[in-house]
Parts: structure tokens; C-alpha cells; sequence
């Protein structure tokens, strides 16, 4: 006997077979021919005749709860056997390894896309969906800069207006293209949404650590930053330590200074704040001059989202990961292979193994005497998705 709901097919065990198959067969439990009858007989009852444990339980005489723990039972015994047909594309184990192995509270890896554009959407369409599913009215969602941040926006449709306030986590640049800035990110989200923007109006650096506290001293910076720091819910982006990483593009760093980042260990930041594969917070040339909520402030908020996609962020992601700001990720599946696969290599790498796990990014940039210039980043890029066509391939 079978029946089915959606996305699950429950079958059910005639009890005569199911006794005469005892010999053969390990239960949890050694029950009478009978006490099977009655577990089917439930189990039937509820989950093909769609009857509710209340009516069940009026018809056999027996209490909601009782009716509960029997048809867990069934469960147990073998009486039910529940299959979930997941889609294809739909990777439940990966996503169950991400969040036992970095105590997230939800993962979700997108489908693979065969060019970086196609993937960035398909990772923000499923970080909509899952702003669309948990955001509540009186939410406020700080947010990051980023491309990968900035795609979520074209995909952001709730069925209904929400009462939210989306509050910009970091400063902005000129130099990067307007959708990029946190500003640009958070008016679109309203503006789908129905909601409320809050801009921050300064740089995300500025040249000394004393014009950056002179910026903290005007209320209408301050205020933003603590509406920020207030945050239910954060939106963020993971970047890496490459040359054209968005902290270089945006002006914030210099080549020299990422390089510097790169040779005292670090492989990622969130909001311009560096980690090295360890997780542990790394001092970077700018961090008394960016304008930007700290890892603490991060910590101090709910529920951390951070979105990535681009082929170069293994080695950032599981910084990133281990530094413990992140709740929820949403990922590409060559990405959460790769960062699971870092992961099991070394829970924690030395410098061998973290020489190792650049070359697979796509090298270690910095310039060496007489090694020549750093390689672009589009073979950078090349680089990495050799690496994690390899792991998809032995996985």
C-alpha cells in the first residue's frame, strides 16, 4: 500500500507481511501481530486517508498524544516508510554537511551554472527567497557591499509589503559600479519590498583613523551605524585577498596593502574586516580607518546571512566560516564542495597545506623577486574552477 504528498512518498507495511518477515527482520521492538495491526491501522488512517491525530484519536478511543507516539512508532518499527523525492538539483546532503561542520543554522547550495553571471543569480535568487520566507515585519537587515549582495535585489519579491528597514552596514565608494554600494543594495531591497532605507553617507575608508572619528562624531553617521549594529538580520558578502577583490576595487586598500594581508595569512574579510583559514581576526592596514560594522558588531546580530558565488572564494568562505559570524549560507555547489573539502583535508592547516589550498584558488599573488608580475584575475578564476571541478568530479 502506498500513497503520496508532495515531495514524499509514504508506504506502508501490510502487518501480516510485516509478522511473517520478523524472523528476518531487526525491529527496534518485539510487538505482538496485533499491536502491528493497530500501528498500520493509524498510520492509514493519517497519512492516506488524511485524517487528523484528533479524529484518530476520537475513533480508537485514545488521547491526541497517544495517537502521536504511535504513529512515531510506526515510524520507528518500519510500518511507514516515508522516501522524500527531492528534485535533481536539489543538494540536501551537502547542505546538511555545511551546517554540521560549521554549526550553521541553514545552508542552502544553488544548482551550478556553467558561467559566473548565470551563478551569481541563481545564488541571490535562492537568498530572496529565503529573505521573502524569513523576514517579518519590524525586521531590520543590515547589508553589506559586494556583487554578489547587489544581485539579491532583482530577485527579492514578497508576496506582501514588508515593514522592514534595510540599514547600510558599511560606507560606499565612487569607484565602484553604483549597484555595488550599500546605499544602491538597500534602496533596491525597499523599494521591492515595500520597506525602508537607511543610508549610511560616508566612505567605507577614509585617509586617517582621526577623520574617521571626526565621521563617528556626526549623528547622522553615528545613527546609521547604530541602527546597523542593532540589525536583526544581516546580508553580507564574503571577499577574498586577490587583486581585483572589491576592497581593492572600491579604493580601500592598495595593492601593496592586500598584499601584505596576504603574507600575514589572511583569505577573506566580511565587510572589510580580514581572517586568516583559522577563523582569527587579522590587524589590516585600514581597520582604524574603514567606516563599517566590526566582526564583533556582526556576532552581536541574529541572524548573519552571507551570499557567495564567485569561483575564487573557497579559502575566504571557510575563514569566513570559522570565525563564527556566519548563520545562514548560501552558496554555489562548486563552492560548498570545495570549502567542505578544505575543511576535511585539515581541520587545522599548516602552512603547507594552506600553500596547498591557494594554489588551488588560484596561487598565492603575492610578487616574488624575479617571479614576474601576478597572473589576472580571469586566470585566477581559470585556476580555481579547475579545483573545484575536481572535487565535484571525486565527490
Amino acid at each position: 500500500m502506498s500513497g503520496t504528498c508532495p515531495g514524499a512518498n509514504v508506504h506502508l507495511l501490510n502487518p501480516e507481511h510485516l509478522f511473517n518477515r520478523i524472523a528476518v527482520t531487526l525491529l527496534p521492538e518485539d510487538l505482538r501481530q496485533d499491536d502491528y495491526a493497530l500501528l498500520a491501522r493509524i498510520a492509514h488512517r493519517y497519512y492516506m486517508d488524511g485524517r487528523t491525530q484528533q479524529e484518530i484519536a476520537a475513533e480508537f478511543a485514545l488521547s491526541r498524544p497517544k495517537v502521536q507516539r504511535l504513529l512515531e512508532r510506526a515510524r520507528l518499527s518500519g510500518v511507514v516508510n516515508i522516501q522524500i523525492e527531492a528534485p535533481p538539483w536539489l543538494h540536501l546532503d551537502l547542505e546538511t554537511q555545511l551546517r554540521d561542520t560549521f554549526r550553521l543554522s541553514d545552508a542552502i547550495v544553488s544548482p551550478s551554472r556553467t558561467d559566473p553571471q548565470s551563478q551569481r543569480e541563481a545564488v541571490a535568487r535562492s537568498a530572496a527567497g529565503y529573505l521573502e520566507r524569513r523576514l517579518r515585519d519590524g525586521a531590520v537587515v543590515a547589508v553589506s557591499h559586494g556583487r554578489d549582495t547587489a544581485e539579491v535585489p532583482r530577485f527579492f519579491r514578497p508576496e506582501r509589503r514588508l515593514d522592514c528597514t534595510f540599514v547600510s552596514a558599511m560606507g560606499g565608494s565612487p569607484r565602484v559600479d553604483a549597484p555595488t554600494n550599500p546605499n544602491e543594495i538597500c534602496r533596491a531591497l525597499a523599494e521591492r519590498g515595500g520597506g525602508r532605507a537607511e543610508s549610511l553617507y560616508a566612505p567605507a575608508s577614509v585617509e586617517s583613523s582621526e577623520m574617521r572619528d571626526r565621521l563617528f562624531e556626526q549623528e547622522a553617521v553615528a545613527q546609521t551605524l547604530r541602527v546597523a549594529a542593532q540589525a536583526s538580520v544581516a546580508l553580507v558578502g564574503i571577499g577574498g585577498t586577490d587583486d581585483g577583490c572589491t576592497m581593492v576595487r572600491s579604493g580601500c586598500l592598495s595593492l601593496d596593502e592586500i598584499a601584505r594581508l596576504r603574507a600575514k595569512g589572511a583569505v577573506g574579510d566580511v565587510l572589510g574586516n580580514y581572517v586568516d583559514a583559522h577563523g582569527t581576526l587579522i590587524a589590516a592596514p585600514h581597520s582604524s580607518r574603514l567606516v563599517a560594522l566590526s566582526i564583533e558588531d556582526l556576532r552581536r546580530i541574529d541572524t548573519v546571512v552571507a551570499v557567495v558565488s564567485e569561483a575564487e572564494k573557497p579559502l575566504a568562505i571557510l575563514g569566513i566560516l570559522r570565525a563564527g559570524v556566519v548563520d545562514v549560507l548560501i552558496v554555489d555547489e562548486g563552492n560548498a564542495r570545495a570549502v567542505l573539502h578544505l575543511a576535511r583535508d585539515s581541520a587545522t592547516p599548516g602552512p603547507a597545506a594552506l600553500a596547498e589550498a591557494r594554489r588551488h584558488e588560484g596561487g598565492d599573488r603575492r610578487r616574488h623577486p624575479g617571479a614576474g608580475p601576478s597572473r589576472p584575475v580571469a586566470n585566477q578564476q581559470r585556476s580555481v574552477e579547475a579545483f573545484r571541478r575536481e572535487v565535484v568530479d571525486a565527490s
